[in-house]
């Protein structure tokens, strides 16, 4: 008796530690980064101590073990990369190596559980953080494009509050669903992640828009084709009304049809960061056509393109940038291997997540809406290797792989 006392006393203590962790995790992502990293570090050693605990063994399904090996594979050929190419360089091995460490953190959710309310309302105070962040920096401090507590991460912010308003959303559709007040609460985080991505100026965020909100119909009780069209009519109207009562946003999207036209014309790189990504992702094509199997190695696109620059076939002035695309990276550094890798972690993150939709919709559209929107933030950036970013989408990722998998094997009484 005393110790399945001490066995349930342990199970809580687990249960409400990475619970206290999964709500600091999004609330304080980039509105207070230092407390964010220590989270997501207390966790990874939260789950290390948790594999000296015993508890009734829940074998693994066969797609989890196929999302831990590509959690796994991806560092590994990574690794293997730096050994035999660059030389070993933990900067470069950064990026991987946390998809690796973020498999205790799955395996200990998937055996303790954690919050779900804890985690809704670590979003929903992260979007509205986020939110009065960007209030007061842009009308009170005048700053151009926000950024938050992140000191220089525009991209990060941008991106990551645009999502803590939208995840807010799926987290908080079993409350709303039942009763319609709950939805001014979605609705206010959901306001104020937009605001606070617009008033970043992150472009590269608001082509995940009209996706996200493709998916977020999902969340309603009878979704259909007609009320995914009606949603992004309205999105597009919201927009459209945006970008013409707004100088800022049309400042930053209006050189874009200009800047793309000049290059495909010219093969001059225009002002602003639409040619500029052209003329790397060019470089990056280039470089995948020399190099279609294997990639030039791990850390290498500077090296890579020089030759290319020097026979005029590119501009000198990226000469210095990286590649600026998930996508692009993973081919240039890897070969045709780097996507498949890439693809392969949201591919299968993705499938396990729609397995439970029935069972948990509301997290596993979390989960969806976290990959959707990362694959389109990769589309124009390196979104993997920015800290905050990476961090976010790999501990994130573990916290509802973890919990769709403990609900699957065990209903906890408590969320």
């Amino acid at each position: 008796m005393t110790g399945i006392v001490v066995s349930k006393n342990i199970h809580s203590g687990f249960f409400w530690l990475a619970s206290v962790l999964a709500f600091i995790v999004p609330a304080a992502s980039v509105n207070y980064p230092q407390a964010f990293y220590y989270a997501a570090l207390s966790l990874i050693l939260l789950s290390l101590f948790s594999f000296i605990v015993r508890t009734d063994p829940q074998p693994l399904s066969k797609l989890e073990k196929v999302m831990i090996c590509t959690w796994l594979l991806y560092p590994a050929i990574v690794a293997l990369d730096l050994w035999l190419r660059a030389g070993w360089i933990w900067p470069l091995f950064q990026q991987s190596s946390r998809f690796m460490l973020v498999v205790p953190i799955f395996l200990m959710v998937r055996r303790f559980g954690i919050s779900l309310n804890a985690l809704k309302w670590g979003f929903f105070i992260g979007a509205v953080v986020v939110g009065f962040w960007a209030l007061y920096q842009k009308l009170i401090l005048g700053v151009y494009r926000v950024h938050g507590g992140t000191s220089t991460l525009v991209e990060a912010f941008g991106d990551i509050s645009l999502l803590l308003g939208v995840i807010s959303v799926a987290l908080f559709q079993p409350n709303w669903s039942k009763d319609w007040r709950w939805g001014f609460v979605a609705l206010v985080s959901l306001s104020l992640g937009v605001f606070a991505s617009l008033a970043s100026g992150t472009k590269g965020g608001w082509i995940s828009v009209p996706i996200l909100c493709w998916v977020m119909v999902s969340l309603v009780r009878h979704p259909s084709y007609t009320k995914r069209f009606i949603v992004l009519s309205g999105m597009l109207t919201s927009a459209v009304l945006i970008w013409y009562f707004s100088p800022f946003i049309q400042a930053r999207v209006g050189n874009i049809p200009l800047a793309i036209a000049s290059y495909f014309e010219t093969g001059e790189v225009a002002a602003g960061s639409a040619g500029i990504r052209l003329a790397l992702w060019h470089a990056g094509t280039l470089i995948f056509i020399d190099n279609p199997l294997l990639g030039v190695g791990t850390g290498n696109f500077h090296t890579a393109k020089l030759p290319y620059v020097e026979a005029g076939l590119l501009s000198p002035g990226i000469l210095h940038l990286a590649v600026h695309s998930q996508f692009f990276n993973a081919l240039v550094e890897l070969g045709i291997v780097g996507p498949i890798l890439v693809f392969s972690i949201y591919g299968v993150f993705i499938m396990h997540c729609r397995t439970y939709m029935l069972e948990n919709k509301s997290l596993a559209t979390a989960g969806v809406l976290l990959v959707v929107a990362f694959m389109d933030f990769g589309l124009v950036e390196v979104i993997w290797g920015i800290n905050n970013t990476g961090v976010f989408f790999t501990v994130l990722m573990a916290l509802i792989a973890g919990q769709l998998s403990y609900e699957g094997h065990s209903r906890p009484t408590a969320n």
